[in-house]
């Protein structure tokens, strides 16, 4: 049994959520209606970006074949979400990235309670708090409707 397969899973579903986080954030950033949907896609792409330049440092270091493309789910829903407009547009974002974010943060939660590699694992415990936040910035869009999260501004 391998050791590290709790790290190697972390790594590589995370880095499957950054990718499709980033994919999706730039089309938010290009579509949504709302600036508050807007301006969640801009924080999604920034953070998962950067949280995916971690991962292909730590991924070499456990030689772990990252792909390079993003995985096949990013695909599916951006052609979802690219038919759509408006509200629709916004609402539909706003839950993917929400649920996108809620596996993200059982991964983070999982590897900082069970990581064998200790650079990983506080990794882990150190973005944990910021990953909960986005779930939960997401999930109040998602649920607002997006014409009540704008006349909040």
């Amino acid at each position: 049994m391998d050791p590290y397969t709790t790290d190697k899973e972390f790594v590589r579903s995370v880095s499957e959520s950054s990718a499709t986080e980033v994919q999706l954030g730039k089309l938010a950033q290009e579509k949504a209606s709302s600036d508050a949907v807007k301006e969640l896609g801009k924080r999604l792409v920034e953070a998962h970006t950067q949280t995916g330049q971690q991962l292909k440092q730590a991924g070499a270091a456990l030689n772990i074949q990252l792909p390079s493309d993003p995985p096949r789910k990013a695909k599916k829903a951006q052609d979802k979400l690219a038919k759509l407009s408006g509200p629709d547009f916004d609402r539909a974002y706003a839950k993917m990235a929400a649920d996108e974010e809620k596996q993200t943060v059982k991964q983070f939660e999982r590897e900082a309670k069970n990581g064998k590699v200790p650079g990983m694992k506080d990794f882990a415990a150190k973005n944990l708090s910021a990953e909960q936040e986005r779930q939960k910035q997401a999930e109040e869009l998602a649920s607002a409707g997006t014409g009540t999260a704008d006349r909040q501004k």
